[in-house]
C-alpha cells in the first residue's frame, strides 16, 4: 500500500471534523491526536512536521468534565474520538513514545483519520472503531481481549499489511474457538472483523458494500403480514393476528414478552361476527363441548393429532426405510435419504428437500463439521433465545451458547454429502408404496415429520426435549426462552429415541445406527449447558442473594433516625427488606415481573400452601390467573416479613405523621403486600421492577425477568416437565393446567413446593434477620 501524503492544512480539515470546534477542550485534544500520530510514524499516512505544539497533559478533572459532557450532551457519535480518547488516556496516563498502548493508539488513530478522509459510506466506521476500543477499556467487558491482542500486535513495531495478517490471523481463532465451543461465545469474532474491515478499507482500498434489502414494497407487505401466524386446519387456512403488549414497568426483550403472554388467537380470516352471534347459545355450547373433549384426552392420554402414528408403526417403517436405503440404486437412495433425514430429525419433508439442494456454506441446518479426523455432517438445532448484550454478564452465563448438534449415521452423510434435487412426487409415490408393503391405514408427509417429536415427547415423555430436538420455533414453546439444560441430557434422549426407532432394524444396521451414541459431536464436548442467555451460573446466583441478604441485614444495630426522612436509615432498611423478598418470591415462584407482583396479601393461602398470580398484566381477561406452589422457605420469609412491617409501622407512623406507612391498607388486602419508599414522589407505593432495578443499580443489572429464567433452568430434568408448564402458564393444547375442565390434581401441582425447597438449598438462600430495634 501507498503511504497517505498529508500537508499540514488538509490534516487540520480531518481533525476539525472528527473533533468539531464545538466540542470541549477541542484544541487539546487535537493536539493530543498529533503527538500521538509521531508515536508511530508512517504506519498508514505521513503529515509534515508541526512546530510550537506542546504534548498536552490531561487532568483528571478535565477528563471527567470532558467525559460527562458527551454522554450530557447527547455527542457520543459526533464527538466519538474525543470520548474513545480521553477514557484512553484515562486508563493509561500520559502519551509515551515507549508505551505500547500508545504505540497502538498512534496506528489506529492514523487508521481513523484515513477513513475520515474518504468521505463515503465507510465513515460509520469511525463511530465504529471507537465504540469497539471504548468497550474494550472496560475490565469487566469481553472486549478486552481484543484490545489486548491489538496493543500486542503493534507493539513489534510491523506494518499495516503485517497487522492485517496478524489481525485476520486471531479473528479466524476466535470465531473457530466461538462456533466449536471451545470459547464461550462472547460474540467477539464480529466485533474483532468490524476493526478487521477497517483495516483492509486502509489496506486495500475496499469500496463499500451495503446490505441487500428487499425493495420497499416488499418491505411493506412483510412488515404487514409481521404479525400474522397461520393455523394448521383440515378445512381451509386460517390466520389470526397477534397484538404487541406494551410492557412499561419492565426491561424484558419484546419478542420474549409476546411469546409469553401467548394471547388467545384472535381469528382474522375475513370473518367478523357481531356481538350477537359471538355470544349466541350455539357458541356457547361449542365452547363447551370443546372443554369437554380437551379433559378427556387429557384424563385418558388420548391422542389430540391424528397425523401421529403408533410407537409400533414408526418402527417398522423406519426399519423397512432403512432396509431399501441400503440396497437400492443411487438415485432412489436419494429419495430414501430424504424420508430418512426427516425421520431423525424431526423436519417437515420440504424443509428437507430445500436442504439438500443447497451448497454445504449455505445449507442452514445440516452442518458440515471438519477439522477431526474424518469430516463429517451433523444436524444443527439452534435455539432463538434473548441475546444477553451486558458484558459485565457475558462471562457468567451458564449457557456456552445456544446451538447444539446432533450426529447423522455414516452411511447417510455419505449420500448428503453433495446437493441433488428430489421431486416431492416421488417422495410421495415412496410413501404410499411404504403404505402398502407395511399395511398401514395412512402414510403421509405429515406422519413422516411427526416422528421423532412424537417418539420423544409421548414414548419418552421428554416434551421439551422434543421441541428442543426437532427443532420447534420458540414462538410455538415458550419454555425454550428460559431453559438452559444440560447438552448431554438431549444427547441422552435423542439417543434413546435412535433406540427405539431401530428395534425391528436388523443386528448390523442396529450396529451401525446406535454407535452414533459413542461418535458424539466435536462441538458439544465443550458445551456443557445450551439454551438461555439469562441464566447465570449457580455460583454467581448465590453470591447475589448472598449479598442482597447481607444489605438488609448490615442495618441491625446501627439504625438511626434523621431529621429528614429521606436520609432516615429506618427507611432503608425497610427498602432493602422489600427488595430481598422480591427477589426471593422471584425465584422461589418463577412469575412474571409485572407491577406490583406479588400482589395483595390475600392471594396467598399459607394453609394450602398456595398463591393465586395474574401476571399477564398487559392482556385482557386478568381474573384468568393461576395457582402457585409455595415452598416452606418462602412460606416463612412472607410471614416474618408480615411480622416486620407490623412493627415498622407502629414505629415510623408515630415519627411522620405526613407519610404513613400503610398497614392496614396492605393487611385488609386493599394494597400491594411489598411497599418501597420513594423520594420522588415522596411516600409509599406498590413495588415494581423499575423499582428494585433503581435500588440495586450500583450492585446488579440484569433484564427484570432473569429470575424466571434461573428457576426454569434450575427446575428442568429435575421436575416434571408438565408441572414446570402449569407453574409457568406454558402448558401446551389440551393440557391447561388451571384449566376449569383439567384433569391436572392440585395436590399433584402441590408436590412441586418439595422441588422449590430444593432450588433454596442449592441456592443457599437463608432468611434474613431484621432487627428493627437496634
Amino acid at each position: 500500500m501507498n503511504i497517505k501524503q498529508f500537508d499540514n492544512s488538509e490534516l487540520q480539515r480531518v481533525l476539525d471534523h472528527l473533533v468539531p470546534l464545538d466540542s470541549l477542550y477541542c484544541i487539546k485534544v487535537q493536539n493530543l491526536i498529533i503527538n500521538t500520530l509521531y508515536i508511530n510514524p508512517s504506519f498508514c499516512l505521513h503529515s509534515d512536521e508541526q512546530t510550537n505544539i506542546d504534548k498536552p497533559i490531561f487532568t483528571s478533572f478535565e477528563c471527567e468534565a470532558i467525559a460527562k459532557a458527551v454522554v450530557k450532551e447527547k455527542k457520543i457519535e459526533d464527538w466519538a474520538v474525543t470520548y474513545m480518547l480521553v477514557l484512553f488516556y484515562q486508563r493509561y496516563g500520559q502519551v509515551h513514545p515507549g508505551n505500547k498502548a500508545w504505540q497502538f493508539m498512534s496506528a489506529y488513530l492514523q487508521i481513523i483519520i484515513m477513513i475520515a478522509i474518504r468521505k463515503d459510506e465507510h465513515s460509520a466506521k469511525v463511530s465504529q472503531l471507537s465504540v469497539r476500543l471504548r468497550m474494550g477499556l472496560k475490565d469487566n467487558n469481553p472486549q478486552s481481549e481484543i484490545v489486548k491482542k491489538l496493543i500486542n500486535i503493534h507493539a513489534q513495531h510491523v506494518s499495516l499489511t503485517k497487522a492485517l495478517v496478524l489481525l485476520r490471523q486471531y479473528e479466524a481463532q476466535i470465531r473457530n474457538d466461538e462456533k466449536s465451543g471451545k470459547a464461550v461465545n462472547q460474540k467477539l469474532a464480529g466485533k474483532t472483523g468490524q476493526i478487521r474491515l477497517a483495516y483492509e478499507v486502509v489496506a486495500e482500498n475496499k469500496t463499500f458494500v451495503g446490505k441487500t434489502y428487499t425493495n420497499l414494497q416488499n418491505n411493506e407487505l412483510s412488515k404487514e403480514h409481521a404479525n400474522k401466524r397461520y393455523l394448521d386446519s383440515s378445512d381451509e387456512p386460517v390466520r389470526f393476528t397477534i397484538f404487541s403488549k406494551p410492557h412499561k414497568n419492565d426491561n424484558v426483550a419484546d419478542a420474549e414478552s409476546i411469546a409469553d403472554d401467548d394471547p388467545p388467537a384472535l381469528l382474522d380470516n375475513d370473518f367478523k361476527p357481531s356481538s350477537t352471534t359471538a355470544k349466541s347459545s350455539e357458541l356457547q355450547q361449542w365452547k363447551l363441548k370443546n372443554n369437554y373433549r380437551h379433559a378427556r384426552r387429557n384424563q385418558f392420554h388420548f391422542s389430540t393429532n391424528l397425523r401421529k402414528l403408533s410407537l409400533l408403526s414408526y418402527q417398522m417403517l423406519f426399519a423397512r426405510v432403512w432396509q431399501l436405503f441400503i440396497i437400492v440404486s443411487y438415485k432412489q437412495r436419494q429419495i430414501y435419504a430424504v424420508i430418512l433425514l426427516s425421520l431423525l430429525s424431526g423436519r417437515k419433508i420440504q424443509d428437507v428437500i430445500y436442504e439438500l439442494e443447497l451448497d454445504k456454506s449455505q445449507r442452514k441446518w445440516l452442518i458440515h463439521e471438519s477439522g477431526s479426523a474424518a469430516d463429517s455432517y451433523a444436524m444443527s438445532n439452534t435455539i432463538k433465545v434473548t441475546s444477553n448484550r451486558r458484558s459485565h454478564l457475558l462471562p457468567h452465563r451458564q449457557s456456552h451458547d445456544n446451538e447444539f448438534k446432533l450426529p447423522l449415521p455414516a452411511r447417510l452423510q455419505a449420500v448428503i454429502e453433495n446437493k441433488f434435487l428430489v421431486d416431492s412426487d416421488e417422495v410421495s409415490k415412496v410413501l404410499a408404496s411404504l403404505k402398502v408393503q407395511l399395511e398401514l391405514p395412512v402414510l403421509s408427509n405429515q406422519h413422516i415429520d411427526a416422528c421423532l417429536y412424537t417418539v420423544i415427547k409421548n414414548e419418552l415423555q421428554e416434551p421439551l426435549h422434543a421441541d428442543m430436538v426437532t427443532g420447534v420455533d420458540v414462538k410455538y414453546s415458550s419454555p425454550l426462552y428460559y431453559t438452559s439444560i444440560e447438552t448431554i441430557s438431549l444427547e441422552k434422549t435423542y439417543y434413546s429415541a435412535i433406540q427405539l426407532l431401530t428395534k425391528y432394524c436388523t443386528a448390523d444396521s442396529q450396529g451401525e445406527l446406535r454407535q452414533l451414541s459413542m461418535s458424539g459431536t466435536k462441538s458439544n464436548r465443550y458445551k456443557k449447558y445450551i439454551g438461555s442467555d439469562m441464566t447465570l451460573n449457580t455460583d454467581i446466583c448465590q453470591k447475589f442473594f448472598d449479598e442482597l441478604a447481607e444489605a438488609a441485614e448490615s442495618y441491625n444495630g446501627r439504625l438511626k433516625r434523621n431529621v429528614s426522612i429521606r436520609q432516615d436509615r429506618y427507611i432503608e432498611q425497610f427498602n432493602a427488606h422489600g427488595v430481598w423478598l422480591w427477589h426471593i418470591i422471584f425465584i422461589q415462584t418463577g412469575i412474571r415481573p409485572v407491577k406490583n407482583a406479588p400482589g395483595l396479601l390475600n392471594q396467598f393461602d399459607f394453609r394450602q400452601r398456595l398463591l393465586w398470580i395474574s401476571d399477564k398484566e398487559e392482556r385482557h381477561g386478568q381474573g384468568q390467573g393461576r395457582l402457585i406452589p409455595l415452598s416452606d422457605f418462602l412460606i416463612i420469609a412472607i410471614q416474618n416479613y408480615i411480622e416486620y412491617i407490623k412493627q415498622f409501622a407502629v414505629m415510623h407512623n408515630s415519627i411522620y405523621p405526613n407519610d404513613q406507612f400503610p398497614i392496614n391498607n396492605i393487611l385488609n388486602s386493599s394494597q400491594p403486600l411489598i411497599q418501597l419508599f420513594s423520594q420522588n414522589p415522596k411516600g409509599f407505593t406498590g413495588i415494581t421492577p423499575s423499582k428494585v432495578r433503581y435500588q440495586i443499580k450500583d450492585f446488579f443489572s440484569h433484564q427484570d425477568n432473569w429470575l424466571r429464567h434461573q428457576l426454569r433452568s434450575l427446575l428442568t430434568n429435575r421436575s416434571p416437565e408438565h408441572l414446570i408448564c402449569a407453574l409457568y402458564g406454558h402448558e401446551h393444547p389440551d393440557q391447561e393446567a388451571m384449566h376449569p375442565m383439567s384433569s391436572l390434581s392440585i395436590n399433584e401441582l402441590k408436590e412441586l413446593s418439595f422441588d422449590l425447597d430444593k432450588v433454596a438449598v442449592e441456592l443457599n438462600l437463608r432468611q434474613v434477620e431484621v432487627n428493627i430495634y437496634g
